[in-house]
């Protein structure tokens, strides 16, 4: 068999997999070690495949994803994003929709500190969502303004989509780090807009509140300012990689959170026990699509996808917007990791010969991630903002919510496709 067929095999078996509810990394790697075995003598496609998931987990690099999913859970669970949902909402009440702008641009703050969207969502929605509910918000905004800014934790440093995209791709996670700000804010400020024109012209949407919270804001709202200088403006002078840099951020976070009333060393022993169980799940699907990306290698399949667009003599426009659709639907059927993965493993090689620029082609993903966890019917952000939201509002409503959310989207999306130096700018200076 060519390497269509070969590699068109492989991916075919690991779709069907997923589609028989056989878990995604577990499908990734039955799929890449099926192909490896069709590919090389038994011995030779053991040893590849067996030495293929240690070599992944144990790169230095990847040491930087526990530790920012240490940093995120801890600050969840000390209360530290509470005084910065606060100040939000003090700040921004009397405008249309306040509450909900408030929330997402904590959510932008909350970010900066934490590599995880659900822990995001799960901590913004424990607060603001009773809040708004109280304040007489439509469920739906209230909801999906909580699982949609999440999101934002997804680009905004530290990212750990980013940490995983930079290893598979062999890219700096600094320069990723960088490069996702300025789009990470970009869609921040498009949410923004979107829930003051909303409410705006559509008042009933959100009631205006002239009174703010009675609650203290506390000294803990100064440490995702303090925690994110620390991270970055290390990285940026060198002092530390991105992964000491987890390390930094994690024991800044615990000593910040035991100044935290009510925080103790059993809420530390739960808070690094879900960030374990986190690192579990991403690795292994990370593993598994390791292990693909290997055996796509071995096929020659994204070879030959580059060779058959340069064929085609397709604009790279209409082929970034042909991988927008692919990615989109992609996201209907798999977790967001399972979307990154499968795309780097299967398309990364042919963009970058033909001279896409793999940082930009990085944040692209990572859009099209953010995305994924608020779209049916995998929108991990919907559920964590369901399980935190009072019971009687439903996933539609919620979904139906989103879609406001993903017409913002879609006009972030077409500035990064049209003006790449956007992204490109920060890192291209800084670093």
């Amino acid at each position: 068999m060519g390497p269509f067929e070969t590699g068109g095999t492989v991916l075919v078996a690991a779709l069907l997999m997923i589609f028989l509810r056989v878990p995604v990394g577990l499908s990734l790697g039955l799929a890449a070690f099926g192909g490896a075995f069709a590919l090389l003598p038994a011995t030779a496609a053991i040893s590849l495949m067996s030495r293929v998931p240690y070599e992944f987990t144990a790169s230095w690099e990847f040491a930087a994803v526990p530790l920012f999913l240490a940093m995120g859970t801890i600050i969840t669970r000390s209360g530290m994003a509470d005084g910065l949902i606060i100040l939000a909402e003090r700040s921004l009440r009397r405008l249309p929709g306040g509450l909900a702008i408030a929330t997402n641009f904590a959510g932008a703050g909350f970010g900066a500190a934490s590599g995880s969207s659900l822990a995001t969502t799960v901590a913004l929605g424990r607060m603001a969502i009773p809040q708004m509910l109280r304040a007489g918000y439509d469920p739906g905004l209230a909801t999906a303004t909580t699982a949609c800014a999440g999101t934002l934790a997804a680009l905004i440093p530290p990212s750990i989509p980013l940490i995983v995209y930079g290893i598979l791709a062999e890219v700096s996670v600094a320069k990723l780090f960088f490069a996702g700000i300025v789009p990470g804010l970009l869609t921040a400020f498009a949410y923004g807009a979107m829930i003051y024109l909303r409410c705006r012209f559509n008042p009933d949407l959100a009631p205006r509140s002239e009174t703010a919270t009675d609650e203290t804001v506390g000294w803990s709202v100064a440490t995702f300012p303090v925690i994110a200088i620390v991270i970055l403006g290390g990285i940026y002078g060198g002092y530390f990689s991105p992964s000491e840099a987890g390390a930094v951020g994690a024991l800044a976070a615990i000593a910040l959170a035991f100044f935290q009333p009510g925080f103790n060393w059993r809420e530390l022993a739960l808070a690094l026990a879900e960030a374990a169980r986190q690192t579990a799940a991403i690795l292994f699907v990370a593993a598994g699509a390791f292990m693909l990306t290997r055996t796509m290698a071995l096929t020659g399949l994204p070879n030959a996808l580059a060779d058959l667009v340069q064929t085609w003599s397709v604009s790279p426009l209409l082929l970034i917007l042909a991988s927008s659709v692919l990615f989109l639907l992609l996201g209907m059927v798999l977790d967001p990791f399972g979307v990154m993965l499968l795309s780097v493993a299967v398309l990364l090689p042919a963009f970058e010969r033909l001279g896409f620029d793999l940082i930009w082609m990085g944040i692209i993903i990572v859009k099209f991630i953010e995305i994924g966890l608020v779209t049916p019917p995998v929108g991990l952000n919907v559920f964590a903002a369901k399980s935190v939201a009072p019971p009687e509002i439903g996933l539609t409503v919620i979904f139906r919510g989103v879609s406001w959310f993903l017409l913002a989207e879609a006009f972030v999306m077409a500035i990064l496709f049209l003006f790449p130096a956007l992204t490109l700018w920060l890192p291209n200076n800084l670093l």
